[in-house]
């Protein structure tokens, strides 16, 4: 029995050995397959292209260094990329190719510009600009230097990049480039976009439009339609913007035709939208709502997959639309949905137009609450982004001011023989470069002027959405800054110039700690004095345009100030100008509009 058991024992243990070692064979071989598959796994595109760019020359060898920079530039590594692009540059050089080496130097300096490396671009444009300059290299050259002008208008350095655009102009018509001409007037056109001068955009457009329709490349052209659609949409000339629209898809359509007779089908959606959407504002504001429905169900079609900035464009449209047709429920939910895809993408500027258009819907429809809560909340928003813009434009100017009085101080300590020449030059440029600056002020200064308009025509339309609230759903803080707003307008008591909060206390029959609470609570954290100096603010700003014949001190008596010092640094901080700069400002703009109309009845 005990030998039948140690057989039995000595054939299971064979057996299992033997499984064993074919379970480990099978491992092996599986582990084998796993490395060899990995290892194939592991050869990226850019590993690919290297390895066979080792049998490569010439043209191919080139070719397979110019496909290796974008493989990088889609990787987000910077020092990667650059790496390749000196590569791609050192054998476009080795090999004399004139026009890979130009390629290889512009891809450079948008490799800077995509990771926000204006210096880089600053330090290098010399080199590469000179380098294109003597190959010839024209259109490349104009590409390169207007990296430098998209670089500082995507910092917001609107003067900065309008003295660049102005220079490339002065170059382009200095060597007859007609794409230097093209390129320049675009970049001067998108930044007087940006500022808000509609007049200056559509002009330098047109002539950039002019320029770029001789060209055989189109998407410099294209981009340039787009950005006068947008700017006849700020100017509201419609029916140009008809014709525009018509040009612009013609354009598109012609290429397009070119593109499938040689074989290959581009993807023009993105440029169709665009186009469309520009279209369809122009229907809609000239009241061909059929015609605007039609463009915009086509949109929605050109929008599918796209990225979301698209879909924004195309529900800014969609929500005026139905504004238009008084579908103000749609209208509402195309911002909601707006509102979401801006706040995700951090876009503040884009946040605050559309929360505008919100309220002023909400107003539209009656939801009266809604309107006063969203007015409340976007106003000191925009307050504080104009001052921040504002005070960012006045730096910048600052900045050019001390540039510019580097370069002479430099220049004299270098011309020391011509000493006297020198003196009497810098004297010149620097009333000149005070007479720019003065004027630069003053434009700043009617900027500023037009957005406290705007900012009080806001204020107005919030307190009247305010005043439509019925008295039943305000709270106690609310009745009470009802009645102190009703006192103010009515009797106008902010021109008494012991004004108090005692004095306010006694006249609505409550007491000073309720006021100070509601006003607290309701005028943004204000204290009572600085509630009061608002109307006596707002006040003296309408007599100063109403009444330009009143002196300053009469302005001061008739606010309820005491102190013309007092009255000054209120104005200043409240308004950004002095009392003077306010009242001049608005004399000119009224000289103005009488220039434009006439005394019309």
């Amino acid at each position: 029995m005990k030998v039948m058991k140690n057989a039995a024992r000595f054939a299971c243990k064979s057996v299992k050995s033997e499984y064993l070692l074919k379970m480990k064979n099978l491992i092996t071989l599986l582990f084998v397959i796993t490395l060899s598959i990995g290892k194939v796994c592991a050869i990226t595109p850019a590993d690919s292209i290297r390895k066979e760019m080792k049998h490569l020359k010439g043209e191919q060898l080139l070719q397979a260094y110019g496909n290796l920079c974008r493989l990088a530039a889609a990787e987000d590594n910077m020092v990667y990329e650059l790496r390749c692009i000196r590569e791609y540059l050192e054998e476009a050089l080795r090999q004399k190719d004139k026009e890979e080496e130009a390629q290889a130097r512009v891809t450079q300096l948008y490799c800077y510009y995509n990771y926000k490396m204006t210096d880089s671009i600053n330090h290098y444009l010399p080199e590469v600009l000179s380098s294109l300059k003597k190959n010839g290299a024209w259109d490349y050259y104009y590409n390169a230097w207007n990296v430098l002008v998209e670089s500082y208008l995507y910092e917001d350095k609107l003067q900065t990049a309008l003295l660049e655009a102005h220079k490339m102009y002065a170059v382009a018509q200095k060597t007859k480039c007609n794409y230097g001409l093209g390129v320049s007037t675009y970049g001067m056109g998108c930044i007087y976009q940006t500022m808000g001068r509609f007049k200056e955009a559509e002009k330098n457009i047109e002539e950039s439009i002019a320029a770029l329709s001789k060209e055989e490349e189109i998407s410099q052209l294209l981009s340039a339609y787009h950005v006068l659609g947008e700017t006849l949409d700020g100017l509201q000339k419609y029916e140009k913007l008809r014709v525009k629209s018509a040009e612009w898809k013609a354009v598109i359509d012609k290429y397009k035709k070119e593109a499938l007779q040689k074989g290959y089908t581009p993807s023009l959606n993105g440029r169709y939208l665009y186009c469309t959407l520009a279209a369809t504002i122009a229907e809609l504001e000239t009241g061909h709502y059929g015609r605007a429905k039609r463009l915009l169900q086509l949109a929605e079609k050109y929008a599918e997959g796209r990225k979301s900035i698209a879909r924004f464009k195309l529900l800014q449209v969609k929500a005026r639309y139905y504004a238009a047709t008084k579908q103000y429920g749609r209208a509402i939910a195309c911002n909601n949905e707006n509102m979401d895809i801006i706040t995700a993408a951090g876009d503040s500027v884009s946040l605050l137009t559309v929360q505008i258009q919100q309220a002023d819907l909400y107003t539209e429809v009656g939801r009266y609450r809604e309107a006063a809560e969203m007015y409340r909340a976007v106003i000191p928003h925009k307050d504080k982004l104009r001052n921040t813009e504002l005070a960012n434009q006045l730096d910048e100017l600052r900045t050019i001011f001390e540039v510019d009085k580097l370069t002479l101080r430099n220049e004299v300590v270098t011309t020391r023989l011509y000493l006297s020449i020198i003196i009497g030059a810098l004297l010149l440029v620097a009333v000149i470069l005070y007479i720019i600056y003065t004027r630069r002020l003053h434009r700043k200064n009617r900027a500023l002027y037009d957005s406290i308009l705007l900012y009080r025509k806001a204020e107005d339309n919030m307190e009247t959405a305010a005043g439509l609230v019925p008295e039943e759903e305000l709270d106690r803080e609310g009745k009470i800054y009802r009645r102190l707003c009703n006192l103010m307008q009515n009797e106008e008591i902010y021109k008494d110039t012991e004004l108090n909060r005692d004095v306010l206390a006694k006249r609505i029959g409550t007491n000073a700690v309720y006021i100070s609470n509601a006003v607290r609570k309701y005028a943004d954290g204000a204290t009572i004095n600085e509630f009061i100096n608002g109307y006596r603010l707002r006040h003296a700003a309408s007599l100063l345009t109403g009444n330009p014949g009143l002196n300053i001190n009469e302005v001061e008596y008739m606010s309820g100030f005491n102190s013309r010092s007092t009255f000054n640094r209120c104005f200043r901080a409240f308004y950004g100008m002095s009392p003077s700069e306010y009242k001049s400002i608005s004399k000119e703009k009224k000289n103005t509009r009488k220039d434009l109309f006439g005394d019309m009845p």
